[in-house]
Protein backbone atom coordinates (compact mmCIF):
# COMPACT_ATOMS: atom_id res chain seq x y z
CA UNK A 1 0.00 0.00 0.00
CA UNK A 2 1.84 3.19 -1.01
CA UNK A 3 0.19 6.96 -0.23
CA UNK A 4 1.48 9.71 -1.47
CA UNK A 5 -0.22 13.33 -2.29
CA UNK A 6 0.02 15.16 -5.42
CA UNK A 7 -1.09 19.01 -6.19
CA UNK A 8 -5.27 18.99 -7.00
CA UNK A 9 -5.84 18.68 -10.22
CA UNK A 10 -9.44 19.86 -12.51
CA UNK A 11 -10.07 16.03 -12.74
CA UNK A 12 -10.26 16.00 -8.85
CA UNK A 13 -14.00 17.59 -8.84
CA UNK A 14 -15.45 14.18 -8.69
CA UNK A 15 -13.21 13.40 -5.39
CA UNK A 16 -14.66 16.76 -3.98
CA UNK A 17 -18.25 15.77 -4.75
CA UNK A 18 -17.97 12.75 -3.02
CA UNK A 19 -16.30 14.54 -0.41
CA UNK A 20 -19.52 16.47 0.00
CA UNK A 21 -21.70 13.30 0.63
CA UNK A 22 -23.97 13.02 3.23
CA UNK A 23 -22.24 10.60 5.24
CA UNK A 24 -18.60 12.75 4.87
CA UNK A 25 -20.07 16.14 5.98
CA UNK A 26 -21.86 14.86 8.78
CA UNK A 27 -19.29 16.95 11.33
CA UNK A 28 -19.37 20.16 8.98
CA UNK A 29 -22.69 20.44 9.09
CA UNK A 30 -24.27 18.88 6.10
CA UNK A 31 -23.66 18.90 2.00
CA UNK A 32 -22.63 22.09 0.01
CA UNK A 33 -24.62 22.87 -3.24
CA UNK A 34 -23.06 21.65 -6.28
CA UNK A 35 -22.09 25.19 -6.59
CA UNK A 36 -20.41 25.80 -3.51
CA UNK A 37 -18.56 22.80 -4.37
CA UNK A 38 -17.12 24.36 -7.77
CA UNK A 39 -16.34 27.16 -6.36
CA UNK A 40 -14.30 25.43 -3.65
CA UNK A 41 -12.87 23.38 -6.92
CA UNK A 42 -11.96 26.84 -8.78
CA UNK A 43 -10.53 27.63 -5.40
CA UNK A 44 -8.32 24.87 -4.89
CA UNK A 45 -7.22 25.19 -8.23
CA UNK A 46 -6.25 29.10 -8.07
CA UNK A 47 -4.41 28.10 -4.88
CA UNK A 48 -2.30 25.90 -7.08
CA UNK A 49 -1.58 27.79 -9.51
CA UNK A 50 -0.68 30.49 -7.20
CA UNK A 51 1.49 28.44 -5.16
CA UNK A 52 0.18 30.08 -2.13
CA UNK A 53 -1.07 26.98 -0.07
CA UNK A 54 -0.66 23.31 -0.13
CA UNK A 55 -3.76 21.47 -1.57
CA UNK A 56 -3.13 17.88 -2.80
CA UNK A 57 -5.11 14.87 -3.33
CA UNK A 58 -4.35 11.75 -1.47
CA UNK A 59 -3.35 9.12 -3.51
CA UNK A 60 -3.46 5.12 -2.67
CA UNK A 61 -1.76 3.29 -4.99
CA UNK A 62 -2.20 5.66 -8.02
CA UNK A 63 -5.85 6.33 -7.04
CA UNK A 64 -7.30 9.51 -5.03
CA UNK A 65 -8.68 8.49 -2.83
CA UNK A 66 -8.86 11.63 -0.46
CA UNK A 67 -7.59 15.64 -0.12
CA UNK A 68 -5.42 17.38 2.14
CA UNK A 69 -4.69 20.93 2.05
CA UNK A 70 -2.71 23.51 4.23
CA UNK A 71 -3.24 26.91 3.90
CA UNK A 72 -2.45 30.38 6.01
CA UNK A 73 -4.91 31.46 8.50
CA UNK A 74 -4.97 33.24 11.35
CA UNK A 75 -5.80 32.75 15.33
CA UNK A 76 -6.14 34.99 18.15
CA UNK A 77 -4.45 37.35 16.24
CA UNK A 78 -1.71 35.10 15.68
CA UNK A 79 -0.10 34.25 11.83
CA UNK A 80 -0.65 30.52 11.57
CA UNK A 81 -0.86 27.63 8.99
CA UNK A 82 -4.23 26.22 9.38
CA UNK A 83 -4.79 22.31 7.97
CA UNK A 84 -8.11 20.11 6.86
CA UNK A 85 -8.45 16.65 5.11
CA UNK A 86 -10.76 14.09 3.85
CA UNK A 87 -10.62 10.44 3.20
CA UNK A 88 -13.51 8.73 0.94
CA UNK A 89 -15.24 5.62 3.13
CA UNK A 90 -13.52 3.04 1.07
CA UNK A 91 -10.11 4.22 2.33
CA UNK A 92 -10.69 4.94 5.69
CA UNK A 93 -9.30 3.20 8.43
CA UNK A 94 -6.09 2.37 6.38
CA UNK A 95 -3.56 4.51 7.83
CA UNK A 96 -4.31 6.89 4.43
CA UNK A 97 -5.35 9.85 5.84
CA UNK A 98 -2.40 9.59 8.58
CA UNK A 99 0.02 9.44 5.51
CA UNK A 100 -1.29 11.83 3.61
CA UNK A 101 -1.22 14.87 6.14
CA UNK A 102 2.02 13.85 7.27
CA UNK A 103 3.16 14.15 3.64
CA UNK A 104 1.44 17.70 3.39
CA UNK A 105 2.95 18.61 7.22
CA UNK A 106 6.17 17.87 5.59
CA UNK A 107 4.98 19.88 2.72
CA UNK A 108 4.43 22.95 4.82
CA UNK A 109 7.73 22.35 6.86
CA UNK A 110 9.14 23.32 3.76
CA UNK A 111 7.72 25.63 2.14
CA UNK A 112 6.19 28.09 4.35
CA UNK A 113 7.70 30.87 6.76
CA UNK A 114 4.82 30.18 9.43
CA UNK A 115 5.84 27.57 12.03
CA UNK A 116 2.54 26.95 13.51
CA UNK A 117 -0.71 24.91 12.03
CA UNK A 118 -3.62 24.43 13.36
CA UNK A 119 -6.24 21.52 13.03
CA UNK A 120 -10.35 22.05 13.62
CA UNK A 121 -11.79 18.66 13.79
CA UNK A 122 -15.25 18.71 15.10
CA UNK A 123 -15.17 17.63 18.53
CA UNK A 124 -17.34 14.69 18.36
CA UNK A 125 -15.06 13.47 15.02
CA UNK A 126 -13.09 10.95 17.01
CA UNK A 127 -11.15 9.94 14.05
CA UNK A 128 -9.96 12.92 13.27
CA UNK A 129 -9.48 14.22 16.81
CA UNK A 130 -7.45 10.85 17.31
CA UNK A 131 -5.38 11.24 14.09
CA UNK A 132 -4.48 15.05 15.65
CA UNK A 133 -2.75 13.40 18.76
CA UNK A 134 -1.18 10.47 16.44
CA UNK A 135 0.92 13.04 14.22
CA UNK A 136 1.93 15.31 17.19
CA UNK A 137 -0.58 18.01 17.78
CA UNK A 138 -1.01 19.55 21.02
CA UNK A 139 -5.10 19.72 21.97
CA UNK A 140 -5.01 23.23 22.98
CA UNK A 141 -8.76 23.73 23.48
CA UNK A 142 -12.28 23.91 21.98
CA UNK A 143 -14.19 26.52 20.48
CA UNK A 144 -17.46 27.85 18.74
CA UNK A 145 -16.18 28.10 15.22
CA UNK A 146 -18.73 29.61 12.35
CA UNK A 147 -18.32 27.04 9.08
CA UNK A 148 -20.65 27.52 6.19
CA UNK A 149 -24.19 28.42 6.98
CA UNK A 150 -23.64 27.41 10.80
CA UNK A 151 -21.61 27.04 14.01
CA UNK A 152 -19.94 24.19 14.89
CA UNK A 153 -18.32 23.05 18.10
CA UNK A 154 -14.59 22.67 17.23
CA UNK A 155 -11.46 20.91 18.83
CA UNK A 156 -8.37 23.26 18.63
CA UNK A 157 -5.37 21.19 18.08
CA UNK A 158 -1.94 23.12 17.35
CA UNK A 159 1.41 21.93 16.17
CA UNK A 160 5.03 23.62 15.94
CA UNK A 161 6.52 22.55 12.53
CA UNK A 162 9.49 23.10 14.10
CA UNK A 163 9.54 20.91 17.21
CA UNK A 164 11.37 18.02 17.99
CA UNK A 165 9.41 15.07 17.20
CA UNK A 166 6.97 17.09 15.01
CA UNK A 167 7.70 15.19 11.76
CA UNK A 168 6.32 11.57 12.77
CA UNK A 169 7.40 8.46 11.33
CA UNK A 170 4.06 6.47 10.56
Amino acid sequence: MTTRIRPWADDDFALLRRANEPGMTEYLGGPESEEKVRERHEKYLRFVRLDTAGIFAIELDGVAVGGVNWWQSEWNGEDTLETGWFVVPEAQGRGVAAAGVALALDDARQRSERRRILAFPATANLPSNRLCARLGFERIGESELPYRDTVLQMAVWSLNLDAPGSAPTL
